[in-house]
């Protein structure tokens, strides 16, 4: 080919490239300037996370540009120059995250209960307990953890055989799981989690359906009620109440009661069958033979 025809069909190549780039350039900077110049508001939003029932204070609220077209219904826009610390206060009534814009319907307001019933959900009960470091996780229990609920009680035994059948189960103090996954509200009248740090109170708020409110009602009067924390994230059911005893507990209680049961299995047992008095063995005393008794005898178990 000849040397003239390539340099001419290089040159209109590096050409057309030179052409593209510049149309590219032109019309990305037509873009950035469309983008640049679109009218924009400035909305209110969170400056860092914000708990449920938290009093917003100075810097906790901060102005963030927006395009006017995404602002959305119930944003709160600025006006002038107003500062944000100025635009809303009073106390949330659910969590905010940063970044978030803050809306008007957030705030807590005169006439809608307190803020513990503005954060209940439909159907749920608010339960106050007493409690104490040791029933509380050591003190470490804060609003908006989850726990579950425990009532350690005393067991009266019943009579005579009935007493015996208790024992093989409980003595005299048993422990059960009532309530799982608990919400908690507060701690005394604290709402907020600010401050983690180890607190021992005397009330822990909790919500829970109405039948729970009933259930927990009657298990403070029936013994002590314990609060377990949950792992966060831990919203896990256990289909298990079997009820933890004395017994279960105890080796001792049991090896008491596997020597009570076998001494009861040896007493001998006297037959008065006219003149005739013959004592016996039970069956379960080990011997493996039985004595017949005649049906107008009398049996009398040998007090030892």
């Amino acid at each position: 080919m000849n040397k003239n025809v390539l340099i001419v069909l290089a040159g209109g190549f590096v050409v057309a490239i030179l052409v593209a780039v510049l149309v590219q350039a032109s019309l990305g900077g037509k873009k950035k300037a469309a983008t640049d110049t679109a009218p924009k508001t400035q909305v209110l939003v969170a400056a860092k996370d914000l708990a449920v029932g938290k009093t917003i204070a100075e810097g906790d609220l901060k102005w963030q540009t927006w395009p006017v077209g995404t602002a959305f219904a119930g944003a709160i826009v600025r006006e002038g120059e107003q500062k944000a610390d100025d635009a809303l206060k009073g106390r949330l009534i659910q969590k905010v995250n940063a970044g978030q814009p803050v809306l008007n319907s957030y705030i807590f307001k005169e006439g809608r209960g307190n803020v513990v019933a503005a954060t209940l959900e439909k159907g749920m009960r608010a339960v106050a307990i007493p409690v104490k470091a040791d029933t509380m996780a050591g003190g470490f229990v804060i609003p908006g953890d989850r726990v579950d609920v425990i009532m350690t009680y005393k067991v009266s035994a019943g009579r005579g055989d009935e007493t015996a059948q208790t024992e093989a189960f409980v003595r005299s103090q048993a422990s059960e799981t009532i309530l799982e996954n608990i919400r908690v509200l507060a701690v005394d009248q604290e709402t907020t989690r600010e401050n983690e740090n180890a607190k021992v109170a005397r009330t822990v708020t909790l919500a829970v359906t109405r039948e729970a409110a009933e259930k927990l009602s009657l298990a403070s009067e029936m013994g002590s009620l314990t609060l377990a924390l949950r792992a966060l994230g831990d919203d896990e059911a256990h289909a298990d109440s079997a009820v933890t005893t004395d017994v279960t507990v105890s080796r001792t209680i049991q090896n008491l009661n596997k020597i009570k049961e076998e001494e009861a299995s040896a007493k001998p047992i006297r037959i008065y069958n006219g003149a005739r008095i013959q004592e016996t063995q039970p069956r379960n005393a080990g011997t493996g033979n039985a004595t017949a008794i005649p049906s107008d005898a009398v049996v009398e178990e040998t007090v030892q």
